[in-house]
Formats: structure tokens, C-alpha cells, sequence
């Protein structure tokens, strides 16, 4: 099958869609031929596909238009066009596919205009409140208009969890039967070439610096326990519009010697981080399926997380994880407190978490069903 991966993030830079067309190209690329369209500043081919570039330096309508070209073109010879967003990338590959007659599948991981308006102050509300009763900003209400519009045109649409599939089919007039959940896999990264020396108090976390992924209250958390524990350190990976801020906040805090910020690194030492530390957190109050939680399943870490919809779908309360409320820095540091006292838990949590990697996550599983969606979508008629 020819496949064409659209994307709009492309490593070395950190986010699901990103990490994930890196890893599916290793998936597919037996038996496949793979193109990946991608905004990025890379120009190198992958091992297993051919990668078209498009530079995120250029005016944004010419950004869309190059997207819009590169895809039309390596359309033409493809049997599916598969794009990982519902606007930079999808708004594109979907009118490129209406263009040529290629089905789209659209992997729909997060609703943009509840982001931007979050990133920017505009609310304050969780993603499904949001859909239900938008504010009346009018780019936000351009936004959402063109998602829909992109969600309604694609052929199928999949989401990581059975949450955000159920929410989008209503804000968005979707047919049911075009909404597919098809949970994220995660795969189990070589050692590190480091030694591992684990550290009792360390904490990490891994997010794009934005304000839903909750990193401010990580850092309140570990201003609360560096009084029990003056060894406890935190690791924030990852780069983002939040990151002036919530360096002041640690500043604020005095907590400068237990917060560390080191920006985008390599997913080798994310992996390194993530082995030698005691506890991962995951403080978001939205993910549509945090695949950071199933990499940390994989790196054999207890992790504390907030119980909200798609997170709770794989991190299981006192069973692969710790569930917390989000926005409760109070309730976040008695967790990690239970796990640091409690070994026992620490060691039945990681069990069980790396059970459900097999039982639920594998990759095996994911790509099936995936061609199934590629192959269901090439038999139905483009809209």
C-alpha cells in the first residue's frame, strides 16, 4: 500500500504526533511505501520512507499552501493520505484529498481551538464543557468552524481514546460510524548507553510547556515536599510558550535548586530521565490518550496522574498508576509522598502497568487495526 503520513510536528521536536510518525514508519515500512509531509527544518530521509519538508518559517497562508501542494502531489500516487491533526496538517491533506479522490484518515489526538484558547487565557473551561459552550472569540470560532468542517470532510476519523471520540462526534456532527478508537502503542526504546543510578526523590515530566499540561502544579507539588524531602528534584523536559512563566514561578517559589528545565532533548534521554527517576507525573487537565504515560509503563516507573477522561482509559487508580484531581498541587504531593514511602505499591503499580502494555497498548494490535481503517477507507467514496 502507498501511504502518505501527514504531520505537523516531526522529531527532534517532543509531542505525540511527532514520536508517533517516527515510530509507525519502522511499523509499516515492510511491505509499505511511505512518503511523510511534515513541517520541520529537517531534510533527511528517515530509513523506510521519503520525507517532504515544508518550513515552518514562511508566512502561515504560504505554509498551508506548500502543505496543500506537497500532499496533492504525493497523492496522486498514494492509495491513503493519513494526517495526525485537524488543521495545520489536516485543513491541507483533506482538501488535497478532495482534490485528487484519495481517502483520508485523520487521527484526531486534541481540539485545537479549546487549545489555543486555554494557551491564551480565553478559557478556563475542561475541553468537553468548552464544546458544549464555546466562548465568542472570533478566531477561536473561525477555528472551530474549520475543524469541523476538516472533521466532517475526512473519510474516517480515529482518536486514541473512546472520551474524545464520543465528544467530537457530538460538537462536531460526525457520524458515529466515521469515529474509530484505535488506542496509541507504545514502544519500548533500546537502553540508554548510561549508567542508571536511580535517584529515591527524583520526579519527571515530559510535555509541550503549555498551560493544560499542568507543569505549574508539579512545581507547587515539589515546593510542598522539598520541606519532608530537601533531596527531591524535578526534571521537566520539553520546551514550550509556558516556559518563561513557569521559570518565574519556580523562581517565586525559591525552588530554582529543585526544579530543572532542560528544554527539547533526545528521546534517549527522556528514556535515561525517566529509568533513573522514582516517579513520572502527569498533571494535565486534558490528553486525548497520554502516550507519555504508556512510555513511562514501558520504562518500569510508578506514575502519578490526573483522573481526567483519556488518561483514566490507561492509567487504572491504584492499579497502573495514582489517579489525583487535577488542579490540586495538595493532593498531587500526598501521592507522590505514598509512592516514596511505599515500595511495595511502587512495585505492584509498575507490574501491572507493564501488563496492560500487552494486554492493550502493543503496537501489534494498533497497526492492525490501522490498515483495517486504511483499507475500509480506500473502499468509501470521498466526499
Amino acid at each position: 500500500m502507498k501511504i502518505v503520513l501527514a504531520t505537523p510536528i516531526y522529531p527532534p521536536e517532543i509531542g505525540g504526533p511527532a514520536t508517533y510518525t517516527k515510530e509507525l514508519v519502522h511499523k509499516l515500512e515492510q511491505g509499505h511505501d511511505i512518503t511523510i509531509v511534515a513541517y520541520t527544518e529537517d531534510r533527511r530521509d528517515p530509513e523506510g520512507a521519503t520525507l517532504i519538508s515544508i518550513s515552518k518559517q514562511a508566512w502561515l497562508p504560504l505554509r498551508l499552501w506548500r502543505f496543500y501542494k506537497a500532499v496533492k502531489q504525493a497523492a496522486k500516487q498514494a492509495d491513503v493520505l493519513y494526517v495526525q491533526n485537524a488543521m495545520a496538517a489536516g485543513l491541507p491533506t483533506v482538501l488535497a484529498g478532495m482534490r485528487t479522490g484519495t481517502p483520508v484518515v485523520l487521527k484526531f489526538v486534541g481540539d485545537e481551538s479549546w487549545e489555543r484558547a486555554t494557551q491564551h487565557k480565553l478559557t478556563n473551561k475542561r475541553l468537553q464543557e468548552f464544546l458544549e459552550s464555546p466562548e465568542e472569540n472570533l478566531k477561536i470560532k473561525l477555528m472551530r468552524h474549520l475543524q469541523g468542517w476538516v472533521l466532517r470532510h475526512a473519510t474516517i476519523v480515529t482518536t486514541p481514546s473512546q472520551y474524545l471520540g464520543e465528544v467530537i462526534q457530538g460538537a462536531y456532527r460526525i457520524s458515529p460510524e466515521r469515529v474509530i478508537t484505535n488506542y496509541n502503542a507504545v514502544e519500548i526504546p533500546t537502553e540508554a548507553p548510561f549508567t542508571e543510578i536511580k535517584q529515591p526523590h527524583q520526579l519527571v515530566a515530559t510535555a509541550r510547556l503549555v498551560a493544560w499540561k499542568g507543569i505549574d502544579g508539579i512545581i507547587k507539588a515539589v515546593d510542598i515536599l522539598r520541606k519532608k524531602y530537601p533531596d527531591v528534584h524535578l526534571v521537566v523536559h520539553g520546551d514550550g510558550p509556558s516556559r518563561t512563566e513557569l521559570e518565574a514561578l519556580t523562581a517565586e517559589l525559591g525552588a530554582q535548586d529543585y526544579v530543572t528545565f532542560t528544554g527539547n532533548v533526545s528521546r534517549t534521554e527522556t528514556w535515561h530521565t525517566r529509568k533513573v527517576s522514582a516517579v513520572y507525573v502527569l498533571n494535565s487537565t486534558y490528553e486525548g490518550l497520554p502516550h507519555t504515560a504508556l512510555t513511562t509503563f514501558a520504562a518500569k516507573i510508578p506514575i502519578v496522574a490526573t483522573d481526567i477522561p483519556g488518561t483514566n482509559e490507561a492509567v487504572y487508580h491504584e492499579k497502573t498508576g495514582l489517579l489525583v484531581e487535577p488542579n490540586n498541587p495538595v493532593q498531587l504531593a500526598d501521592a507522590i509522598e505514598r509512592l516514596f514511602e511505599n515500595p511495595d505499591l511502587q512495585t505492584k503499580l509498575v507490574d501491572n502497568a507493564w501488563q496492560s502494555i500487552h494486554d492493550k497498548f502493543s503496537w501489534e494490535a494498533h497497526v492492525k487495526q490501522l490498515l483495517e481503517l486504511f483499507d475500509s477507507a480506500t473502499s468509501k467514496p470521498v466526499n
